[in-house]
């Protein structure tokens, strides 16, 4: 195999999560009195972490005098409803199931918050892949590279061409080549190709399963 490891996004590449992100982004919304949004809204918000999402929701931005408070209970309140919809896209888990059998290390790279990441990979992913770097509030978020940089450093691996990116939007392609990562772009996910083809992987994937016979 040319590679040695495979690093992931996982909203829009390993789960589709994005019907209990707008349940829960709707939730809050309704709360506070404000307008709902549809699902094509949220999956056009989605992508930079938890935070964006609700600056993008939000009518006001960042500018609402609740912000904070807004963004700390839709945090709880989807820590503790992020698996009623949820589920891996097709192929996932026999293919990760596959690559660990082949000796592949993997981690996802994630602006999902940690909690959230965390409690998802324990339910779907474990123990074929244990390494999650979530957003935690230290550590930079995609597209800056530190957050690679973290999972290679726990995955031991020093030599970058032996690694394969998997994600699924501008930010992972952006993430990829700031890291200096070979990627693919799965083309299922968040982002409609209009966006992906501006950029520059060795594949573009429609089903997950077919990176099999790229690594």
């Amino acid at each position: 195999m040319k590679y040695e490891a495979i690093l992931f996004d996982l909203d829009g590449t390993l789960l589709y999560t994005l019907e209990d992100l707008t349940d829960s982004i709707n939730y809050m919304l309704d709360k506070y009195g404000f307008p709902t949004h549809s699902i094509d809204d949220v999956r056009r918000f989605v992508g930079n972490g938890l935070r964006k999402l609700v600056e993008r929701a939000l009518p006001e931005g960042p500018d609402y005098k609740h912000f904070e408070e807004f963004l700390k209970e839709f945090i709880e309140y989807y820590n503790c409803h992020n698996l009623i919809k949820t589920k891996p896209y097709d192929g996932v888990i026999e293919t990760t199931e596959k690559l660990a059998a082949l000796g592949m290390k993997m981690a996802i790279v994630t602006n999902k918050g940690q909690t959230a990441s965390d409690s998802l990979i324990d339910d779907f992913f474990a123990p074929h892949i244990t390494i999650v770097i979530g957003d935690d509030g230290i550590h930079k978020r995609k597209p800056d590279p530190e957050p690679i940089e973290i999972a290679l450093q726990k995955l031991g691996i020093a030599d970058k061409s032996k690694v394969l990116y998997i994600g699924d939007s501008e930010v992972d392609a952006t993430t990829a080549e700031n890291a200096g990562l070979d990627y693919i772009l799965c083309t299922y996910g968040f982002r409609d190709m209009d966006v992906l083809q501006q950029f520059h992987p060795i594949a573009y994937v429609d089903s997950f399963d077919k990176i099999l016979g790229i690594i």
